[in-house]
């Protein structure tokens, strides 16, 4: 006796029909564009940016979301000892925001089939959970993205003086077999 089971495919497009005014496209490609500039995004459509102190975690080599493997070595990756720990930066960033309480939060595990989608549309349609820009408790809104804004400019800066260290688009550990 087997029973018949129908598998729905995924279909990440909005459910609130913005597709069909031409803007998930538009607003898709200005999204990724402007977050793999400024974050070194990994496209993975359920962006925690806000929650990890604007340091993308999907750079980690595990692509872990929820702290560091405990393997790092004097704040450098166990998988490539050239490149920092992305915990380490998230948890430096996340300081100097004041938003260390934001790293307890407990993230869900990546649904790949929301990979290379917009996290903005996934957020209004209800398919992630919300960004947290500002925190309550903590201050107007408004300066609180003033020091979002400011912090960014600052580590932007300083990863483009150490380029080598930083950026490193080739991901040459998975590489190696």
């Amino acid at each position: 006796m087997t029973a018949n089971v129908e598998i729905t495919k995924f279909n990440p497009r909005p459910r609130k029909n913005w597709h069909k005014r031409g803007i998930y496209k538009p607003l898709y490609f200005f999204e990724e564009l402007l977050k793999r500039a400024i974050f070194d995004c990994r496209s993975c459509g359920q962006c925690i940016l806000s929650t990890t102190g604007f340091v993308c975690p999907m750079r980690c080599p595990k692509t872990l979301r929820n702290g560091q493997c405990g393997g790092s070595y004097d704040g450098y990756c166990e998988v490539d000892k050239s490149k920092r720990c992305v915990w380490v930066e998230i948890f430096e960033s996340a300081a100097d925001l004041d938003r260390i309480e934001m790293l307890k939060k407990f993230q869900p595990p990546i649904d790949h089939r929301l990979e290379e989608t917009s996290a903005i549309v996934n957020w209004v349609d209800g398919r992630i959970e919300g960004m947290h820009l500002a925190i309550p408790n903590k201050g107007p809104s408004l300066v609180q993205l003033i020091n979002i804004a400011i912090n960014i400019v600052i580590v932007r800066i300083r990863k483009f003086l150490q380029a080598p260290k930083y950026w490193q688009k080739q991901e040459s550990h998975y590489l190696d077999y």
